[in-house]
This record gives C-alpha cells, structure tokens and sequence, in this order.
C-alpha cells in the first residue's frame, strides 16, 4: 500500500494529549489520527467506545431474532421489529462511516 505523510504541529503539551488519546483507543497515534480523519471526511467522528456500544446493539438484535423465533405469536413481531430498528441504528453509525 502506498501511503503519504502529513505533517503538522500542535500546541506544548498537546502531543501528550494525543498519545494518551490513542492509548485509551487502543491504538497508535498515526492509527487515532487517520480514524479521525476519516471519520471527519464523512461527516461524523465516533470514539471506539461508541463504536463497541453500537456493535454490541447489533448483537442485541441478532439475540432478539432468536427470542422471537422461540416466542412466536404477536410477540414475535414486535419483537423482530425492535431488533430492526436497533440494527437500523447500527447501520447508520457504522457501516455509513466506512
């Protein structure tokens, strides 16, 4: 892959800012950074925590799919349209930003 540096100053101090950012992230700063970028490029920017929240919806509603099919009747209905509106929410947060 080729790639290109982009270089650019921050204020004394911010620098740690950064790298304690990226630690909390899991990630380096170079990784936090092009994430960002990214994210700002689209229109939206998400913390990994956010994005763990919003994985774990969809998971909810995969869960949701199985209580359904077991329930049956009208509860499965209504059951099956909340794990769509929850996997509706993951869709826009997630998969739009990629």
């Amino acid at each position: 892959m080729s790639s290109e540096i982009i270089k650019f100053r921050v204020p004394a101090g911010d620098k740690d800012l950064f790298v304690n950012a990226a630690k909390d992230a899991g990630t380096t700063v170079s990784g936090l950074l092009r994430r960002a970028g990214k994210a700002a490029i689209k229109g939206r920017v998400a913390s990994r925590p956010l994005l763990e929240d919003l994985i774990y919806l969809r998971s909810v509603a995969n869960r949701l799919d199985l209580i359904a099919e077991v329930a049956g009747g009208a509860a499965s209905i209504e059951i099956k349209a909340a794990a769509e509106a929850l996997r509706a929410i993951y869709r826009r947060h997630v998969e739009a930003g990629r």
